[in-house]
């Protein structure tokens, strides 16, 4: 009974979070400070955008959780949800009462189970599952609250990832959580994407360009905004 339990919480919270336009962050660079990845995240929220990654290769720790804080509490304003890329579960105790709400893992990152087991119903866990149907059922067995796909298209993000096939939103609509769709996605293939079942489309350059600009990114958010809740709301319309 309490395990049930356990996952219908768990169940609602990610079916309510991971939906619509997931945005990922752009990776620091000399031109991506810090500081010009906090403006353009908030330029983001005021476009429309409630549910971001802070994706962040190869930073120092307390760094990392030390930027991870700034972005907390800047979606905690909007009442939008982040979620952690690369900080150990251990660490979520720090995030308790704002706007993180779980950690997204890869191949190479901590154990699912080992993540779930670690944070209880109140987080979720995001798996990348690549191209693989067989590593999205084994991510839910152990835990897993939704499962990313991609890369659906040649992204310039990852240009050496393998390419996944929409076909794979159809086959996960049974595992009973969300699925996320990544990889070289643009606004008109929003359509194609949401048809087969994404629940959420995940973007990077397609919605913060290669430079910042903070302007440019509110006015691209609500157009990524205004599109998949578009196709949202014909497909809920059609079924």
């Amino acid at each position: 009974m309490r395990t049930r339990l356990k996952n219908e919480l768990d169940t609602r919270l990610s079916t309510r979070l991971i939906k619509g336009v997931y945005a990922i962050t752009p990776e620091r660079s000399a031109v991506w400070t810090p500081d010009a990845i906090v403006d353009c995240v908030a330029a983001a929220l005021d476009g429309g955008v409630r549910l971001f990654q802070c994706r962040q290769k190869n930073w120092d720790q307390a760094e990392l959780i030390e930027f991870a804080g700034q972005l907390d509490a800047l979606c905690e304003k909007y009442d939008a949800a982040l979620i952690l890329n690369d900080v150990p579960s251990v660490e979520f105790s720090k995030f308790e009462g704002g706007a993180v709400a779980g950690v997204h893992l890869g191949r190479t990152d901590e154990a699912i189970a080992q993540a779930r087991s670690r944070l209880g119903s109140k987080w979720l866990v995001g798996a990348s599952c690549y191209n693989q149907f067989e590593l999205a059922e084994q991510a839910v067995r152990d835990g897993a609250s939704y499962v990313a796909f991609g890369a659906m298209y040649p992204s310039s993000t990852k240009p050496n990832a393998v390419r996944a096939e929409l076909e794979l939103f159809a086959r996960a609509s049974n595992l009973g959580v969300p699925t996320v769709a990544i990889g070289g996605i643009t606004i008109e293939r929003v359509p194609d994407l949401i048809t087969a079942g994404a629940n959420a489309v995940a973007v990077v350059n397609g919605l913060f360009g290669v430079e910042p600009d903070a302007e440019q990114v509110c006015g691209v958010a609500q157009q990524w905004v205004d599109a998949v809740n578009g196709c949202s709301q014909v497909n809920q319309a059609e079924s």
